[in-house]
């Protein structure tokens, strides 16, 4: 017999994204190395960060992605899952 019981939990997913700034400078041809790592480390802290933009092509998982449980008389459904007979889990919309 199936088990028809259900109980709300909350799905909290997260990824990271990257913002970048580029740009080309013309420094003394001389600068060593731990200048040049100095310099970067200046010009981030003197970029503003509306400077930067998006990088589309990174996107990582963040490690808080998870579930907790929901408060089964306040929170409202969004979604419902069902299991299929192959155990499968699908997810339908719910509501608006």
């Amino acid at each position: 017999m199936e088990n028809t019981e259900t109980k709300k939990v909350r799905i909290k997913l997260a990824a990271l994204t990257r913002m970048e700034y580029e740009e080309v400078l013309e420094v003394p041809a001389d600068m060593t190395d731990a200048e040049l790592d100095s310099l970067v480390n200046q010009r981030y802290d003197d970029v503003d960060g509306g400077e930067y933009a998006d990088d589309p092509e990174y996107w990582e998982r963040s490690s808080s992605c998870g579930y907790e449980a929901a408060d089964e008389e306040g929170d409202e459904v969004t979604g419902k899952v069902n299991r299929k007979s192959d155990g499968r889990l699908t997810v339908s919309k719910v509501g608006k």
